[in-house]
């Protein structure tokens, strides 16, 4: 099965995914923890911290996957149970859903925190910078789950 597809090939142009995914999974657990602290006591907010604790758990499993994955030069696919290769995308599966998770409740979060304090510039901005880079990362990280789908597909003919 060859890839015809377009595809992205690594992270910020110079990256391969896996050093990307590992880097981006630092990245949204350190935003993640300043989203825990942002917040009042509304219902809404509430959701908010939670859609950011579901996301720090997910970047922890893209963190595990990125360090799972061994390079097949060295250590050889034959080496590696194939249950162990899912299991590694199935890390990778669930920091995708969990990204859109917080992407979506997150959105709302931060709209009606900038309504409840009056558009407080200085607070929202980093997170809307956050979530625009989210968004960029889920591209990052579906690329490299389909790199790895595609390497550990018996069918490759490469």
């Amino acid at each position: 099965m060859k890839c015809r597809g377009r595809r992205l090939k690594s992270c910020c142009c110079y990256f391969d995914l896996r050093a990307g995914c590992c880097f981006l999974a630092l990245f949204e657990m350190f935003t993640a923890v300043l989203g825990f602290m942002v917040g009042e006591g509304s219902r809404l907010l509430l959701i908010g911290r939670s859609a950011y604790l579901v996301h720090f758990i997910g970047s922890i499993f893209l963190l595990m996957s990125s360090f799972l994955v061994c390079d097949p030069v060295l250590c050889g696919y034959s080496l590696i149970p194939l249950h162990l290769l899912q299991q590694i995308e199935l890390l990778v599966i669930i920091y995708l859903g969990t990204n859109v998770f917080h992407l979506i409740f997150c959105t709302v979060f931060l709209i009606d925190y900038a309504l409840s304090c009056h558009f407080c510039l200085f607070e929202s901005i980093p997170f809307l910078a956050s979530l625009v880079s989210s968004i960029y990362f889920w591209m990052v990280a579906f690329a490299y789950w389909r790199r790895l789908q595609w390497e550990h597909d018996p069918e490759n003919d490469d």
